[in-house]
């Protein structure tokens, strides 16, 4: 039951009731789909976000209508320059550490926030609506210490929410609710009509970033681990990075990222149950680990690479040159400075605290023992307490 003893979530970074949220970017059509679909069942708290969202998405509708009437051929004509490098891993396993590395490339192109959140128009609306989201943007994310900006880069699966389309995502903007589109972290095994809406909705969306940047694109998604199957049918010859980090670690920062986006994005306030929550964190892995796990040993090695999080940690240039080498990507020397000066800004970086509940260990160490023993990861019998979410990088 999902209401059997409600959780006392953390209490999540600041952030603003102005500032935007993932529905903020949707045509009205697919807005009033999502309110349809939970049936309005909002609560009345949130009723000024309900407003507020739903203008803009007039807005956005008008836009949008630009964009396809002023782009539409030359996006549906658009090549991509490459095939993209898609970096996965489960939710806070170092992703976004991963891809903000990658884009100081500056061969490399990636999907700004901006681009994420306006998907239907920022190819015409820059001008006007970059310095407005770039003024209501905080400074860090809701769940963690990591910065956020509107020109930093951002999640694909945003875009793909707030272009409609059938995602795991959309869970969020309902939390009570049962959970939608789970069925998507593993498209192996989904809904057939979903997967081609996903399909469609990303090749768009790729297409126009590539007409904008004209770069090869490097996105990142956690939701994209069960589906490299499917991507790689897709866009041929696209690249994987998956990045691995301790169980312990993902499972008790991954229930304050939910806990921390339940309060943020959802028209309802949490109340589910702490042992829903974990239950929820559990068959997301399981699903999502099922379809990477069935194709990841099917891709090349030049086309796929597994690196963990600590190693990263403890030797990020090697670790980065390493990616670039089996890979075959372009020479690593070219950009290693960059990287290396990105590093440095990071050392600075203060980490959440996390405790790991240790009536949890024995669940992790049966549920996830497949992934500890494929990335090395030792099990243990007692707590992990007070270890940090995100130890800051090395630039040796």
């Amino acid at each position: 039951s999902k209401n059997s003893r409600a959780v006392s979530p953390d209490k999540p970074n600041q952030y603003p009731s102005w500032s935007p949220r993932f529905w903020n970017g949707m045509t009205f059509g697919s807005y009033m789909r999502l309110l349809t679909e939970n049936r309005f069942k909002i609560h009345p708290t949130k009723y000024p976000m309900l407003f507020l969202v739903g203008g803009c998405t007039v807005f956005n509708s008008f836009w949008a209508g630009v964009q396809k009437l002023t782009h539409g051929k030359k996006i549906a004509a658009q090549e991509l320059s490459s095939p993209p490098i898609f970096v996965i891993g489960h939710w806070r396993s170092g992703t976004t550490l991963m891809h903000e590395i990658l884009t100081q490339d500056k061969r490399l192109a990636f999907p700004s926030t901006y681009d994420c959140f306006l998907p239907h128009h920022f190819l015409v609306s820059r001008w006007f609506f970059h310095p407005v989201v770039k003024l209501l943007m905080p400074a860090h994310r809701p769940m963690d210490n990591m910065p956020a900006g509107v020109d930093l880069p951002q999640e694909d699966e945003f875009a793909l929410c707030t272009m409609g389309s059938p995602t795991p995502y959309r869970r969020v903007a309902f939390c009570n609710n049962q959970p939608r589109h789970q069925d998507l972290l593993n498209t192996s095994s989904a809904n057939p009509q979903h997967v081609e809406q996903l399909k469609n909705s990303l090749t768009h969306f790729c297409r126009a970033l590539t007409l904008r940047y004209q770069k090869p694109l490097v996105l990142k998604s956690p939701t994209h681990t069960g589906r490299i199957a499917q991507l790689a049918e897709w866009f041929p010859g696209a690249r994987f990075i998956h990045i691995s980090r301790h169980p312990y670690r993902i499972f008790s920062s991954t229930i304050r990222l939910w806990k921390a986006l339940d309060q943020v994005q959802s028209y309802q306030k949490p109340s589910y149950s702490e042992d829903w929550l974990r239950q929820f964190v559990f068959q997301s892995y399981e699903k999502m680990y099922q379809g990477y796990f069935d194709a990841a040993d099917t891709i090349k090695d030049n086309r796929l690479i597994e690196i963990r999080y600590e190693d990263l940690m403890e030797d990020s240039l090697g670790t980065i040159g390493r990616i670039y080498s089996q890979l075959e990507l372009p020479a690593f020397e070219e950009t290693s400075s960059s990287v290396a000066q990105f590093l440095e800004s990071r050392g600075n970086y203060k980490p959440n605290q996390l405790k790991t509940d240790p009536e949890l260990i024995s669940e992790i160490n049966q549920r996830w023992s497949r992934y500890f023993e494929r990335y090395g990861y030792d099990k243990q019998e007692s707590s992990m307490e007070n270890q940090a979410d995100h130890p800051a990088p090395s630039s040796t």
